[in-house]
């Protein structure tokens, strides 16, 4: 039976995470497995537990519910227990916001290896502890595949005028797919900030942000493009994997020079 409820207890957690990069098909097969997870977690399964938490938390707006398993996990000694339920606190979800708590359960489960509740650490004590101390945070959270970590890793990093590190980290997330990091990138190479300026890469990283749907950087790309020739375009179209999207701002632009 262990067993059993461990295989639902995964499947949970893949069906819930391709739902979140909008799968509905992924969504619809989640509903279906709730029963069996809900059964797993009150016989005790510590992973479903946990995983009907997130569930609560995320795809039914239930923060009481899920703040209730997290606690019974955070009191079994589970480190995703404690980092949820520290998220909770933290935010005041689903209980009374109290950061004295949340720092208390982020610090428990970093302690044990959490790279969320090292993540979750470093964000509670920026502005407050000594930067050095936050920076390490930030990089075992981002070691241990939190990718928002790199983000705000450059973020601290570049407020402590260490721009090259700082640009090395924003890649990072950008090469993993975060488009804010894109944005970051993108914005850096166009204006030089962390040493030579270089339109190429600029235009690959604003065009990559419009492959995976933000067009927030649109007219800045197209402002780049009015700058460089057609052949520039189309190296950062194959460098970005947008051949296409890069021979149409080219023509787009073309009557603008």
């Amino acid at each position: 039976m262990t067993e059993e409820f461990s295989g639902v207890a995964a499947t949970a957690a893949a069906l819930m995470e391709q739902a979140h990069h909008g799968d509905p098909a992924a969504a619809d097969r989640l509903a279906e497995t709730l029963p069996s997870l809900t059964a797993a977690a009150e016989s005790g399964h510590l992973d479903a537990q946990n995983v009907l938490g997130g569930i609560l938390l995320e795809w039914m707006d239930d923060p009481s519910g899920a703040a209730a398993w997290f606690r019974k996990t955070a009191d079994r000694g589970s480190a995703a227990g404690k980092r949820s339920l520290g998220h909770l606190y933290a935010n005041g979800l689903g209980v009374p916001k109290d950061l004295a708590e949340a720092e208390r359960l982020f610090g428990e489960a970093a302690a044990e290896g959490d790279a969320h509740a090292r993540f979750g650490l470093a964000q509670l004590w920026w502005g407050k502890a000594d930067p050095q101390a936050v920076a390490g945070l930030l990089r075992s959270a981002a070691e241990g595949g939190v990718v928002d970590a790199h983000v705000v890793l450059g973020d601290l990093l570049a407020a402590m005028d260490q721009d090259a590190e700082a640009l090395r980290s924003y890649l990072t997330a950008a090469e993993s797919g975060h488009d804010g990091a894109m944005y970051v990138v993108a914005r850096w190479y166009r204006d030089g900030t962390a040493g030579r300026a270089d339109s190429v890469e600029a235009l690959k990283w604003f065009l990559r942000m419009i492959r995976v749907g933000n067009a927030d950087g649109l007219h800045e790309a197209i402002d780049v493009a009015r700058r460089v020739s057609d052949e520039e375009i189309r190296r950062a179209g194959e460098l970005a994997g947008c051949r296409a999207e890069a021979e149409a701002m080219a023509g787009t632009v073309r009557k603008y020079r």
